[in-house]
């Protein structure tokens, strides 16, 4: 949860038509220190608090922003109450419906507010007596946070039929007319290379992320033998897409070398071939394992020219897998990026690989001592709370 005081000194000092000049006088301090606190570079010393309070006759909870602190921990609470029903095979529609009626009357400036869109609640979503109100929600969010990405792709998931043209017409537009488009050629006719920048880096992404995912290269129904194929041109997609890459240390492209990884000691298993098949397997351990060593936030190369200057951060975090807010909290990484606007990230979660590795896919090395080294490797960095 952020700390607000920065704001809360700017909004209460206006309150009190105080300038920064004035109110660093009354406190003595610089107006240099009273912009860098409302601008968040910054937090006032301890013993300031007071008199902070003092002069914006404001109590210190207020200033501190306790009370808002005590509405995003209800918050909280309610989002987690929303997805614990919507995850339950027999969820309860009236108390989901009465639990979104809350959601949009008190929290849509949550911290929290994205939850409902990105917690996979589509099932519960798609119910015709919850969806009316899902739709209040999404028109009310939608005000606070135009076009919101996530909320506009829930919401094509789930609409009926009958809504879904007036949805569609009301919240999109055809690929080649979106903002993101028409921006990326205004700055390129206009020779505006400043602002051209970002968008040609994030269309460019855009791209290579499309020629990784296999949605959009398999039909429905194909064949294992085309989803080996599918997997290895990916593969050779990201080792070109990487061709910057100075070493194997985790780079924004951690989770698709993953997942690319297993997938190909999973062919290498099928051409009977086990020994190759343990050095990737032991490849992947190792960049998960330099994955996990991240703490405080860091940057993480492109691994690609071209894409230099969108660095994806990363940094350790706690959260139950699965988004249910009963199961326990795991240690993992999470990797995210923001980009003229656009926020977008995932998660690495050990337990889900080791997950894997247990599956039928690889039930052959079972037995193999080698194999249970790895496994045992990846066991170790699953950390819960």
């Amino acid at each position: 949860m952020k700390l607000a005081i920065g704001e809360n000194i700017r909004n209460f000092r206006k309150k009190n038509d105080l300038t920064q000049e004035a109110l660093a006088d009354r406190l003595g301090v610089t107006y240099q220190s009273i912009s860098r606190w409302e601008n968040g570079s910054t937090y006032p010393d301890l013993e300031l608090i007071p008199a902070i309070a003092e002069v914006l006759a404001v109590t210190v909870d207020e200033l501190l922003g306790m009370p808002q602190i005590e509405k995003e921990k209800r918050a909280v609470q309610t989002f987690d109450e929303l997805r614990r029903e919507c995850i339950k095979r027999d969820y309860d529609a009236d108390k989901i419906v009465d639990l979104l009626r809350d959601i949009r009357r008190n929290y849509l400036d949550s911290d929290s507010a994205w939850r409902p869109w990105v917690e996979g609640n589509d099932r519960a979503f798609r119910d015709p007596k919850i969806l009316p109100e899902v739709r209040l929600l999404a028109e009310a969010y939608f005000e606070r946070h135009p076009m919101n990405p996530h909320t506009i792709q829930t919401m094509a998931e789930v609409e009926d039929e009958e809504h879904l043209d007036d949805f569609l017409s009301k919240y999109t537009t055809s690929i080649d007319c979106s903002a993101r488009a028409l921006l990326f050629n205004r700055y390129f006719r206009r020779g505006d290379a400043k602002k051209f920048e970002p968008e040609r880096r994030y269309q460019l992404y855009q791209a290579f992320s499309t020629l990784l995912c296999p949605r959009y290269l398999l039909k429905w129904g194909e064949s294992s033998e085309h989803k080996q194929a599918v997997d290895k041109f990916m593969e050779t997609v990201l080792s070109l897409i990487r061709c910057d890459a100075e070493d194997d240390r985790p780079d924004m492209w951690v989770d698709d070398r993953i997942e690319l990884g297993l997938k190909s000691a999973v062919r290498s298993i099928s051409a009977g071939n086990q020994d190759e098949a343990l050095l990737q397997i032991g490849t992947v351990v190792k960049l998960l394992e330099d994955t996990m060593k991240i703490t405080d936030e860091v940057l993480l190369p492109t691994s690609c020219r071209f894409l230099d200057g969108m660095e994806w951060q990363a940094k350790e975090a706690w959260k139950n897998r699965g988004n249910n807010p009963d199961s326990p909290e795991e240690r993992f990484i999470y990797i995210f990026t923001e980009i003229n606007g656009m926020s977008t990230c995932y998660c690495i979660f050990p337990s889900a690989y080791y997950d894997v590795l247990n599956g039928k896919d690889f039930e052959s090395l079972r037995n193999h001592p080698k194999f249970e080294k790895l496994c045992d490797r990846v066991k170790a960095l699953i950390i819960t709370k």
